[in-house]
């Protein structure tokens, strides 16, 4: 029986309906499914509830779809839940930044709508389900073409600016916030271990890549482990976790596209806008499109971020185009970060036993961390990166 089951009843369940739905006479059924399979999602589980209700008589029979998601069971995951601060973090997000962003006098919908959130016995997050309205993901290995890019940069330079507007406004909104992206914690620090050392490894057995593991040195780790703390120059909510799986791209009925909102805030921090960028970079656009037009990438989202600034009437300091491109080659450790840590699993197919726990336990050949570390698309993947942090002076002691 799923956490749902065994947590929600028909009583509450009918509650969130009718506070979202006028007229509600009777629930008639209610169907609990899977968002993505397990091996899809590797820190939470998420489940569709679509519940069918009559209004006004009988005849009358309408549905709503809602999404669930709570923490997974098994003792690491819960424990490495619980030392990152993830649900706490989202919660915070969904409960607390969002609606506050809502009411800010230029305001664009960033995330679905929450319905219900709690932190009691149960650590759950209702909220409304994009589906019905087109809104997909896309291919994680895939990756996103220029056209998705484009709309996904512009739509968080919004959402980061907004987070200067609420920080302006009250510095102490964003204190919970300043904890970074990478708290020293021992399930964490097992994770990070496991990803970069796999990292070496594949440098140390690829041919064309072996040059880079002379290069990359022991002390990069701290330097990446402080690469999300607050920043001395400019600092906004970042995602923290912004890649094509936390996407959900809106179509129009001829298939073309026409929006993006975000999901999954469990790692959100007050930092460098840089991250988020370099992160979406490293993990989320496709070939073409890290050969050809990272720097349109960043030309969109600098001029998307300038006029937010304006709108929002922003008075922090904004860099130039300039110092903004210089900012990014010097964070581009922040990338490297990124592939270490996230696109092992992002490249990674879908398989039964991905999970953070046989990620961190089990390299052994045929497991999925070995896979992870050893599929064609990983591989091929960072033989373009690997160079271009190189260029970008990542590996310069």
């Amino acid at each position: 029986m799923s956490v749902i089951q065994t947590t929600f009843s028909e009583d509450f369940i009918n509650k969130i309906v009718k506070e979202q739905c006028k007229d509600v006479i009777e629930i008639l059924s209610t169907e609990t499914s899977y968002v993505v399979p397990p091996g899809e999602n590797y820190t939470c589980e998420l489940l569709r509830i679509v519940v069918k209700f009559s209004k006004k008589d009988r005849d009358d029979v309408q549905s709503m779809s809602m999404i669930v998601k709570h923490l997974p069971e098994g003792e690491l995951a819960k424990s490495f839940n619980e030392e990152m601060g993830l649900f706490s973090c989202e919660f915070g997000i969904y409960c607390d930044i969002l609606p506050m962003i809502e009411k800010l006098e230029h305001k664009e919908k960033v995330a679905s709508k929450t319905y219900y959130a709690s932190k009691e016995s149960k650590n759950i997050i209702v909220m409304e389900d994009l589906s019905p309205l087109n809104y997909k993901m896309a291919d994680r290995q895939e990756g996103l073409n220029l056209e998705h890019c484009l709309l996904a940069i512009k739509k968080i330079a919004y959402f980061h600016v907004s987070s200067l507007a609420l920080y302006e406004k009250n510095p102490k909104i964003m204190d919970y916030y300043n904890k970074g992206m990478l708290p020293k914690s021992q399930s964490f620090e097992k994770y990070f271990s496991v990803a970069f050392q796999g990292t070496l490894n594949v440098c140390k057995t690829e041919p064309s890549l072996q040059k880079y593991y002379q290069k990359i040195s022991k002390d990069i780790k701290d330097k990446l482990y402080t690469s999300t703390q607050r920043d001395s120059k400019l600092n906004v909510l970042n995602h923290g976790d912004f890649w094509c799986n936390n996407l959900m791209f809106q179509y129009n009925s001829d298939g073309s596209l026409k929006d993006v909102l975000f999901v999954d805030f469990q790692v959100s921090f007050f930092a460098s806008p840089f991250y988020d960028l370099h992160y979406f970079i490293a993990t989320s656009t496709n070939q073409e499109v890290k050969e050809k037009h990272i720097n349109d990438i960043l030309r969109h989202y600098y001029d998307a971020f300038v006029n937010n600034v304006k709108m929002l009437k922003i008075k922090t300091n904004v860099p130039d185009w300039t110092d903004f491109e210089k900012e990014f080659c010097d964070k581009a450790y922040m990338g490297f970060l990124a592939m270490c840590i996230g696109l092992p699993v992002i490249k990674a197919n879908k398989t039964k036993d991905a999970s953070v726990t046989n990620f961190i336990e089990n390299g052994e050949e045929g497991s999925f961390r070995y896979h992870c570390f050893s599929n064609s698309n990983y591989i091929n993947t960072i033989k373009f990166l690997m160079p271009y942090y190189d260029d970008l002076g990542v590996f310069d002691s």
